[in-house]
């Protein structure tokens, strides 16, 4: 189904559905790997593992640290818009989520896509009728960047319902593109949450559950305002404390301070709170599965 009608202003708070695409039920085009990560237990066996790069692990992410604030959207960009708003834009992408999950894509392909739509809409005016084509063209471009086998244009023209075209699709792909300078390469929230769950050698229930965190914040538009390596912190700090896990602290491995962690903390809370009853539930939906341990399901009082 198409969701250019559900972005006009009156029905700003339906929830899209998808298309089931006939490819999807057929192959999966990535495979999600993170789980690789709680294969060793502790930080002094990343070394004998080639695959965690323990030599370099410090290094590289001092670089992400450096970096991350390069290719992020600017808080408040939505005002420069005349057609769009918030709203829609957390309707388009809590769309974008259902097609990720749907597609078995991997997981940084969901945060570079969001990073994508975010930048575009920053530097050019978007009508309404157009913003899932954003969405859907800056889905492809993050699939050929992370995936090892990306979906075909025609999966995203099915899964729009065919609302577009694929020559619209690769259109507006090149002006995005052109946009944006080529310029793809940037830490996500996830990249930082990996880091941090490895660090405080947290389990595979409590690395799910940051994971619904920093999703749910994918769809808000305030958490622009959030680096992504604050929010990958405040989530692990949140997750500490809602599972009284008595894990490791992240005082040596991240650049935030801690009042900057409580404050974003605080705002995942009042998100995560207000969930259950939020008119956008793709997060929620995809978390109640049992391949992330139904963390969507506890119950929490905060």
């Amino acid at each position: 189904m198409s969701i250019r009608a559900l972005t006009h202003e009156n029905n700003e708070n339906c929830v899209p559905r998808i298309k089931n695409s006939h490819s999807s039920r057929h192959r999966a085009f990535g495979t999600d790997i993170t789980n690789v990560m709680f294969t060793s237990k502790s930080e002094n066996q990343d070394s004998k593992d080639p695959l965690y790069l323990g030599e370099y692990a410090n290094d590289i992410y001092n670089y992400l640290h450096q970096t991350e604030t390069i290719y992020l959207p600017r808080p408040g960009y939505m005002t420069i818009q005349e057609s769009i708003n918030e709203k829609m834009r957390s309707i388009l992408i809590d769309w974008l989520v259902e097609v990720h999950h749907k597609f078995k894509l991997v997981e940084e392909t969901l945060f570079l896509t969001v990073n994508i739509v975010d930048r575009y809409l920053e530097k050019t005016q978007v009508i309404r009728e157009n913003l899932q084509l954003v969405g859907v063209s800056s889905m492809l471009i993050a699939c050929k960047y992370e995936e090892i086998y990306a979906p075909e244009i025609k999966d995203f023209v099915y899964i729009t319902d065919s609302a577009y075209t694929a020559e619209q699709v690769l259109e507006t792909e090149n002006n995005i593109l052109r946009c944006l300078c080529f310029n793809l390469t940037t830490p996500s929230t996830f990249r930082f949450l990996q880091r941090y769950a490895r660090v405080c050698e947290i389990d595979e229930y409590a690395f799910n559950f940051a994971r619904y965190l920093i999703e749910l914040a994918l769809v808000e538009y305030k958490f622009l305002k959030y680096k992504p390596s604050n929010i990958a912190a405040s989530a692990m700090y949140l997750t500490q404390k809602i599972l009284k896990n008595c894990s490791r602290s992240l005082s040596e491995q991240t650049t935030n301070t801690d009042a900057e962690i409580r404050v974003c903390a605080k705002d995942l809370a009042l998100v995560l709170q207000r969930a259950e009853n939020f008119t956008l539930q793709a997060v929620r939906k995809k978390f109640m599965h049992q391949k992330y341990f139904e963390v969507a399901k506890l119950q929490v009082k905060i």
